[in-house]
């Protein structure tokens, strides 16, 4: 997938951007699904309001204000708009691809073309964004962003059909919305549905006395799409730790673990495993 440096913006004057997002552009996600995404979606998520601006960089681009890379896809989405100091942060509008997230000089290639980029979006702002005229960088993320690198193969792969259809396991350490996002494909959490993330997808086939959670545990890329959000990964995180404290009580090894054990444990939490 795609890797993105993300960036803040500070000097907005967010009356304006707000009046020409919310009365003038009036994006949704269907505008997704334009030059660069073949969106698959069930159709609900096609109206409602997302926060993506498109358009002004395929007029820059088609004028001539600004050149882009090749690799280099311009357009995306903000986070939160903070009136009192001046701010629209998160803005995540560079998208770079055909770098290897496990190379170090890939992904220092890939952070000075982000940030070469990133200037060439606040150039397209400030020209075509109203609001952003005077704007300017606030700070750029800590790090250019990998949405996907290594996985674990477990002793449970989870799968496309896993995540789109409420899969139900026995070994439940926790319960993750019907949420999707990559490789064209968004599927918003807004009807309920959820599925079950198994033990197993936390536990490597080869390797004993090690858990591996966050975006790497195993899976399928459409599944990696789910459990890469950052609160599942951090579902799978505290089940970890979880399961590496009962381990250490019950004196098993990780893959000996009594999966009731280790779901008591979890629900004491408060969380919920069903």
């Amino acid at each position: 997938m795609h890797l993105s440096p993300v960036f803040n913006c500070h000097g907005v004057d967010t009356k304006k951007f707000k009046e020409y997002i919310y009365k003038q552009l009036k994006p949704t996600y269907k505008d997704w699904a334009g030059e660069v995404w073949n969106l698959i979606s069930t159709g609900k998520e096609s109206h409602m309001f997302s926060p993506y601006i498109k358009t002004p960089f395929t007029q820059a681009i088609e004028e001539g204000l600004i050149e882009v890379d090749e690799n280099v896809s311009l357009g995306g989405t903000w986070s939160t708009i903070n009136e009192k100091m001046g701010e629209v942060t998160q803005l995540n509008m560079v998208f770079i691809s055909g770098y290897d997230p496990l190379n170090v000089r890939d992904l220092t290639r890939a952070e000075i073309q982000g940030r070469e980029h990133v200037l060439k979006v606040l150039k397209v702002l400030r020209h075509k964004v109203p609001g952003f005229q005077e704007a300017g960088i606030r700070n750029f993320a800590m790090t250019i962003g990998a949405r996907e690198s290594r996985k674990i193969q477990g002793h449970y792969y989870l799968r496309k059909e896993d995540v789109l259809n409420q899969a139900r396991f026995e070994d439940s350490i926790g319960i993750f919305p019907e949420f999707v996002d990559g490789l064209n494909h968004l599927y918003l959490p807004t009807t309920g549905r959820y599925f079950q993330i198994p033990y197993r997808a936390i536990l490597p086939k080869k390797i004993d006395n090690l858990l591996v959670a966050g975006r790497s545990i195993s899976g399928d890329r459409v599944a990696h799409c789910a459990f890469r959000n950052m609160s599942c990964c951090a579902l799978t995180g505290q089940a970890a730790g979880i399961a590496a404290a009962v381990s250490l009580e019950d004196k098993v090894n990780t893959s000996k673990i009594n999966i009731k054990n280790l779901q008591k444990a979890i629900q004491k939490q408060g969380l919920r495993i069903y």
